[in-house]
């Protein structure tokens, strides 16, 4: 094995050891948090299935053990994108039927089947075999149609996450962004490794998402320690500041502005948030 590999090997392995630590921390932890964290809880467990099946698949000598710790590989990696997007609309507010949750997960349940039964029909790779130069671990792939529509699918959700977070910006107030910046950079990190990956920037057979997770999840735990992340949340305090009858003004510490309720604004329409960060006296 070397040093190249075993390198992999080992970046695969913290991302997966630090995502079983955040999960197992938030699961310890969940009655003290608000219930979003189940779905947190889940879709920490699905990346650490992710990183560590995509370390057995380094480790793996014949290509019938590639193709099972594939699979497995593809239980994480399929469900936890379309998880994390449940995940952050819920953080931001979004209620979703249960048909609507079902329909999210139908196309990763289907590529995980496409995958298990590939050698029947060689729908999700045309090609799946050990690199004839390299040999095991590195395998030769030609991609097929699912894998185009499972890889559509699975970008999509990290992208979509992504810009839901970012679209909320603005309204946020400042106090609460460094929980904004962590979710961001938590979808952001395997969109632009999963870009490198597919512009074949990457060693040729070897996914290098799992190997950048560590670095989500040691974000995931410092915004749950320094911002209050699933304690105290933008939405949560938003619908309650919002429902009081009385016009409520908020000023920090040097008397500028940084947030105002909606009864407020009905009390003085020329205040918008374009004035967040002006001193009050000239507001």
């Amino acid at each position: 094995m070397n040093s190249q590999l075993t390198a992999f090997i080992t970046l695969s392995c913290t991302s997966g050891v630090l995502n079983l630590y955040l999960c197992l921390y938030v699961f310890l932890q969940r009655f003290n948090y608000t219930k979003i964290v189940q779905r947190f809880i889940g879709y920490t467990a699905l990346i650490t299935v992710y990183c560590f099946a995509s370390a057995f698949c380094l480790i793996a000598t014949s290509l019938e053990a590639i193709k099972i710790w594939t699979t497995i590989l593809y239980v994480g990696m399929a469900t936890s994108a379309p998880l994390g997007l449940l995940f952050i609309m819920q953080y931001l507010g979004f209620k979703l039927s249960k048909k609507k949750l079902i329909g999210i997960l139908v196309i990763p349940v289907i590529s995980i089947v496409m995958v298990a039964t590939n050698d029947i029909h060689h729908l999700h790779y045309r090609v799946f075999e050990i690199d004839p130069v390299l040999g095991a671990p590195y395998v030769h792939q030609e991609i097929g149609i699912w894998y185009i529509i499972h890889g559509i699918f699975t970008f999509s959700s990290m992208l979509v996450a992504f810009l839901l977070v970012l679209t909320h910006w603005k309204e946020t107030a400042k106090s609460y962004r460094q929980q904004l910046i962590t979710l961001m950079c938590g979808q952001l990190i395997p969109i632009i490794t999963a870009f490198i990956y597919l512009l074949g920037l990457t060693p040729q057979g070897i996914d290098p998402v799992p190997m950048v997770l560590w670095a989500s999840s040691l974000l995931y735990l410092w915004s749950i320690h320094s911002s209050r992340l699933f304690r105290v949340m933008p939405v949560a305090k938003d619908a309650i500041f919002h429902s009081i009858n009385d016009g409520v003004i908020v000023l920090d510490e040097s008397f500028r502005l940084i947030e105002f309720n909606q009864a407020c604004n009905k009390m003085f329409p020329p205040l918008t948030r374009y004035m967040f960060g002006l001193n009050f006296t000239k507001i």
